[in-house]
């Protein structure tokens, strides 16, 4: 028997795995049809940061997002984390401990109670994977119209964190600005 592996776009070659049959088995297409929302996550092709991958988003309601880092010992973030802000949907992190708690200084909000995000301050890396773990196997189980609840019910949160990502090049710049202005006038 051949092994087989799935893409999230369309079946291809792979030169790695020249030993291999062309990779032919992909899910049943009926099965990705479920939209979790009607309609666009964010309303824009794209936000003049780059396309989000609308489409897919539109078929979830939590994003898993894995962090380039994970046992650093400071909060990480990178392009990843954007995706769910972007499209408007829920994210859980895996990523070094306090990222979350980073997110919130610069303005973003989170999804606890939903989720639960008391793995984001255990600093230990296999004890915050353990948690991280068990609050993914917790949220795999719950019912799509459960997910769907959840995803109306923080439209605020995700609006807002859409509203500050789209800010935040801005305010950061504008952070620079005075930092520089300050140190100009200290100096004076």
């Amino acid at each position: 028997m051949k092994d087989r592996i799935y893409t999230n776009t369309k079946t291809q070659w792979n030169e790695n795995w020249n030993n291999y049959s062309k990779l032919t088995t992909i899910p049943d297409n009926q099965s990705f049809k479920d939209l979790l929302i009607t309609g666009k996550p964010n309303g824009h092709k794209k936000t003049g940061t780059g396309d989000y991958q609308q489409e897919f988003y539109q078929k979830i309601g939590i994003d898993i997002v894995t962090e380039t880092a994970f046992a650093y010992p400071y909060p990480s973030t990178t392009e990843k984390i954007f995706r769910p802000i972007i499209n408007k949907r829920m994210f859980l992190v895996i990523g070094p401990a306090n990222t979350l708690k980073f997110l919130k200084t610069k303005g973003f909000q989170t999804f606890d109670p939903f989720i639960n995000e008391t793995y984001d301050s255990i600093t230990d890396p296999v004890n915050r994977m353990e948690s991280i773990l068990a609050e993914i196997d917790r949220l795999v189980t719950l019912p799509l119209d459960t997910i769907r609840n959840a995803v109306l019910q923080y439209t605020d949160v995700l609006n807002l964190n859409f509203t500050t990502v789209m800010n935040l090049e801005k305010l950061e710049l504008q952070k620079v600005k005075e930092r520089f202005e300050n140190r100009q006038e200290g100096d004076g």
